[in-house]
């Protein structure tokens, strides 16, 4: 009895899944036809009318979409090329009533979206009619008004016609390459003009007084207004922008092309409106005023020094013979020895250095950096720790004559605020630097210091461990 109910089950499953596989592999789906015959490429205006707004898009041939009502304005191409697209590619998946008896079941009555396309060809489409989404499912009734019938399409194309003039309104608000600039100019009401030009593939300040530029530094202040956003549209014909402190601007930052061409960007007050924290701009002497994060001014808000070149001291350590170190640890020497070898010389006695380590440590000096220049010239030694230095280095070249020294200073600050909650409390340790190079003082990461303040005989060779004797 069980055999045969076993193969009666296999019977109808080997039924059941070869009319599946015919039904599957034979058949094909109903294909979905278009709510409008037009293509994505073919959409010269599009017009939503919503029951409080009317917003228009246009574009000519071959070229971008702009804004056109309520206000004239160039348009965010990403937004208006995904809403033509949104409209060409709109499905209908099925009908929901061919003559419905009242319209107000399905939102329709009145819609709450018309949408309107023109074509280049200056053909306007039937308006498509936007209702509510149905209560089961992910669908949307739409009715084209030159025929009664309501239907059924994604509820994503609902929601994707739902626009406001700030959506479709471009954000950039400066269109440059940063291989394009010749000079950034920042103008603040707190301090002095920083000028800075491109002198071939470097930056140099120019104003308030001359000086190397940190390519680096430059640059991200030139990528943060050329990818500056406004987060808010306020007023696109202010009467009067002292309210927005644009008037007399803390901070102006401009750029000038290699062309001659100028663009600016005005900062004023911070947004006074509860809970927001943008601060108000304005493009130039154009009239709109809008909002910025508060980071992008924070970014450009910065003196001649945090622009500057942060190198500590130049070094060629190929010109290096000797080094003289003072530390807690003692005084030694690193003396370059013949065949490409360095003697570590301490207390009288010469021991053979360790190669890789000592260049290591030159590589490291040319290449050092202060995190900031905190004040040049050094208004005094002690406050800093470098009127008794932890470190002091000296390089010395072939000719005996010296080619720079570097001091290093380790001092513990006790805080004058109360912590932070999260942050460890009690006295902070900072790092200083200061060289030959320059009278001004830099702050220093506590890696490079501990890479620098090393005793004696770390740079010495290892001696090689004695084989092992040979078991009897």
């Amino acid at each position: 009895m069980r055999l045969r109910n076993t193969i009666i089950v296999l019977i109808l499953f080997g039924a059941v899944g070869g009319y599946a596989f015919i039904v599957g592999h034979y058949s094909s789906p109903e294909a979905q036809r278009k709510l409008l015959a037009v293509k994505q490429d073919d959409i010269a205006k599009i017009e939503l009318r919503y029951s409080d707004r009317d917003i228009v898009l246009g574009r000519d041939k071959g070229k971008p979409w702009r804004l056109v009502k309520p206000i004239g304005a160039d348009a965010d191409q990403t937004q208006a090329n995904n809403l033509a697209r949104a409209i060409a590619d709109c499905a209908v998946v099925r009908t929901a009533d061919e003559k419905p008896a009242d319209l107000v079941p399905f939102g329709l009555k009145p819609p709450t979206t018309t949408v309107t396309v023109t074509t280049f060809d200056k053909k306007t489409l039937p308006a498509i009619e936007v209702g509510k989404s149905t209560p089961i499912g992910f669908n949307a009734y739409v009715r084209l008004a030159d025929s009664p019938a309501v239907l059924l399409t994604e509820a994503v194309f609902s929601a994707g016609m739902n626009k406001t003039v700030n959506d479709l309104r471009v954000r950039d608000l400066m269109a440059f390459k940063i291989d394009d600039v010749q000079k950034l100019i920042i103008v603040r009401d707190n301090g002095p003009t920083v000028e800075i030009d491109r002198d071939g593939d470097q930056w140099k300040i120019v104003k308030p007084a001359p000086y190397a530029a940190d390519d680096m530094a430059v640059r991200m202040a030139l990528s943060t207004l050329v990818n500056a956003k406004a987060s808010d549209f306020i007023a696109d014909a202010p009467g009067n922008v002292t309210q927005y402190g644009l008037e007399k601007p803390h901070l102006t930052a401009t750029v000038v092309l290699k062309n001659g061409e100028q663009q600016s960007m005005l900062f004023g007050f911070k947004q006074s409106e509860q809970g927001k924290s943008g601060i108000y701009v304005r493009r130039g002497e154009r009239a709109p005023v809008y909002v910025v994060a508060e980071y992008v001014m924070s970014s450009l808000d910065k003196s001649a020094l945090d622009f500057r070149d942060r190198t500590i001291l130049k070094v060629d350590p190929e010109a290096v013979v000797t080094v003289k170190v003072k530390n807690s640890d003692g005084d030694f020497t690193l003396k370059r020895a013949a065949g490409g070898k360095w003697d570590v010389m301490v207390g009288g006695k010469t021991s053979e250095g360790d190669i890789p380590v000592v260049e290591r440590m030159l590589n490291q000096l040319r290449d050092l950096k202060g995190t900031s220049i905190v004040a040049d010239p050094m208004p005094s030694a002690q406050p800093f720790g470098l009127d008794n230095p932890a470190a002091e280095i000296t390089l010395v070249g072939k000719d005996g004559k010296e080619l720079g020294a570097v001091k290093l200073a380790k001092i513990s600050v006790k805080p004058t605020t109360p912590p932070i909650p999260g942050e460890p409390a009690g006295p902070r340790t900072e790092y200083y630097a200061s060289s030959s190079a320059s009278k001004a003082v830099f702050s220093l990461s506590d890696f490079s210091f501990a890479q620098l303040n090393k005793p004696a005989p770390l740079y010495m060779a290892k001696a090689p461990e004695a084989a092992p004797s040979p078991a009897k």
